[in-house]
């Protein structure tokens, strides 16, 4: 799984853990309200003039001053709701992508844990966070603590591995 688009990678990391999420119901059109980034830009802007000044959107945790100069790509010096909605959903894709990537390297390294020798019945926990994967549980035998470890460095993804497995006496 190279490269896979965003919608690949939450679809395997689905069929990997087994987890479903609902679709929305349709909505009827009186029951659609406006884009809630619409709604936060108007929220935020108190003066009503519609642009943001550095103080306002700092209300947005997003937008610190580095962050606001970012966004600010006319460099204007305030913020319009078209740079705001734009820089928001960049960075909301970004959290996004990098979730369904650590969703799918824990599934990766669990889906290769329950296929190897000796590993069924355990209880081994898999976490990910930013590609860095905590591995904890018991285990029968150190061995198997180094096996889980070495799969899960293996994994495609992983910028470093946590072993706290602790091996039952």
């Amino acid at each position: 799984m190279h490269t896979l688009s965003l919608m690949n990678r939450l679809l395997a990391a689905t069929w990997m853990t087994g987890v479903l999420v609902s679709q929305p119901a349709m909505a009827r059109p009186d029951d659609i309200t406006e884009n809630p980034q619409i709604e936060a830009f108007k929220k935020l802007d108190v003066n009503k003039d519609g642009v943001l000044s550095v103080k306002e959107a700092t209300k947005d945790s997003l937008f610190n001053t580095t962050h606001f100069a970012k966004a600010d790509i006319n460099k204007s010096g305030t913020l319009d709701q078209q740079e705001y909605m734009d820089y928001k959903s960049a960075e909301q894709n970004k959290e996004v992508e990098r979730i369904a990537d650590d969703s799918v390297i824990t599934a990766s390294i669990k889906a290769a844990i329950v296929k190897e020798e000796g590993f069924k019945g355990l209880q081994i926990s898999v976490e990910t966070h930013r590609g860095v994967v905590l591995l904890s549980g018991f285990v029968d035998a150190q061995a198997q603590a180094n096996t889980a470890e070495r799969l899960a460095r293996e994994t495609t993804g992983v910028k470093s591995v946590k072993n706290s497995l602790i091996v039952k006496r």
